[in-house]
């Protein structure tokens, strides 16, 4: 009877204490993406204060929508090249850092300085360093000879790839720090005693590392995901979606609907599909992690 007071107690004390977390959960996520939900489905006047329901109306013109589909691309399109690079830099930085090297605490903070920094102040710098005339980079190529340098942020071929690369930039001090952690968690005695059956580095890597630290790399896939879904930043603040709507992703596409041109219903629609393709990303890459992640 003590021991089931005891557990109760405990239990009690437990839901206390996470209850702030819960109701922070339910006013700040739950209820707004049930309101998104409700919002697609019907119409909003702000200036009347009507409300009416339009059922599929505006699913339909999303279907239909040129423009949806062209960010769909684009958002698929920047996730190809931000999540492999941000995964295999975050890894390479971690297994420079874990190996004994002169200076290790300072190159750590350099690694993880990008990732600290605030979003607007990286991007107001990539943005001089990136200047097509009179940028750093640019003067420099000039300067060895090359007549007709990149231009970027200004051109409908280059502003893609750039913003993924400049995302990649920013978050991939993060998975530095866990990927480090991870590897510093792997015994020696393996290593030992691959060592003693011959292996190379690369066979050690691939049959003792990378298993071993399977876990944190499949839990970065999956917020490395989910965080190129949601890009925004450099979209709005360097490009504003241009040129030629080539760097409209998704969400860039959900602010211009509601803010820009203020269909709050459609750009509710558009941001459900964001959030259906979310979770099919993390489903499927939940259902496939049991072919490649190792759980000791």
């Amino acid at each position: 009877m003590k021991n089931y007071s005891l557990e109760r107690r405990e239990g009690q004390m437990g839901f206390l204490l996470a209850l702030p977390s819960i109701v922070g959960f339910l006013i700040f996520i739950l209820l707004p993406l049930l309101a998104v939900f409700v919002l697609s489905f019907s119409k909003l006047d702000l200036m009347s204060g009507q409300f009416s329901l339009q059922g599929m109306k505006y699913y339909a013109k999303m279907v239909h929508d040129a423009d949806f589909w062209r960010s769909v691309v684009n958002t698929l399109e920047y996730l190809i090249i931000y999540v492999p690079l941000t995964l295999a830099l975050g890894l390479s930085m971690a297994v420079v850092l874990n190996t004994k090297m002169y200076l290790r605490g300072l190159v750590r903070t350099f690694f993880i300085i990008p990732y600290i920094t605030t979003y607007i102040a990286t991007l107001v710098v990539w943005n001089v360093f990136l200047h097509p005339t009179e940028g750093p980079l640019n003067t420099f190529l000039m300067s060895l000879g090359v007549q007709h340098p990149p231009q970027y942020m200004v051109d409908s071929h280059w502003a893609l790839p750039v913003l993924a690369m400049i995302g990649s930039w920013k978050d991939v001090g993060y998975h530095c720090i866990l990927f480090l952690a991870a590897l510093q968690g792997v015994s020696n005695d393996f290593y030992e005693a691959s060592s003693i059956d011959g292996a190379n580095r690369f066979q050690r890597f691939k049959h003792i590392t990378f298993p071993l630290i399977s876990p944190t790399t499949f839990f970065l896939l999956l917020i490395t995901i989910i965080g190129g879904l949601q890009a925004f930043y450099q979209m709005a603040l360097l490009t504003k979606g241009g040129p030629a709507f080539s760097t409209t992703t998704l969400t860039y596409h959900i602010y211009r609907s509601a803010f820009e041109f203020f269909d709050f219903s459609y750009s509710s629609a558009v941001g459900m599909f964001l959030f259906a393709l979310t979770l099919l990303f993390i489903a499927g890459n939940w259902l496939l992690q049991k072919k490649w992640v190792f759980y000791q």
